[in-house]
């Protein structure tokens, strides 16, 4: 009969988030000692100066219009070169000056 001696393994420790904190090896491999790692995410990434879309001002906002009214903003806008919500802003200031809308 073969003599085998086994060697008792400490038993695993884990931490709050289910993390094992006695580990030393993995597949017979010394693990790399992570003290001295730096977090990148103290460095990089998050918001910047100057980043992203500048503000324009304006507030968001819904309407829900008729396909066929949107179509008409759509080409008016294509044809003067402007967005659609350039254009309808113009329009409603212009209908609002005019009183041809809600004083």
């Amino acid at each position: 009969m073969k003599n085998t001696v086994k060697t008792t393994a400490p038993k695993p420790v884990f931490d709050a988030e289910g993390y094992q904190t006695n580990i030393t090896s993995l597949n017979g491999e010394p693990l790399p000692d992570l003290h001295p790692a730096t977090a990148w995410s103290f460095y990089h990434g998050g918001r910047r100066a100057g980043a992203g879309r500048p503000l324009s001002g304006n507030e968001p906002v819904l309407f829900r219009l008729p396909p066929r009214l949107m179509a008409k903003i759509r080409r008016k806008a294509r044809r003067e070169g402007k967005d659609n919500s350039k254009l309808v802003a113009e329009l409603l200031e212009l209908a609002l000056a005019h009183g041809s809308a809600l004083k």
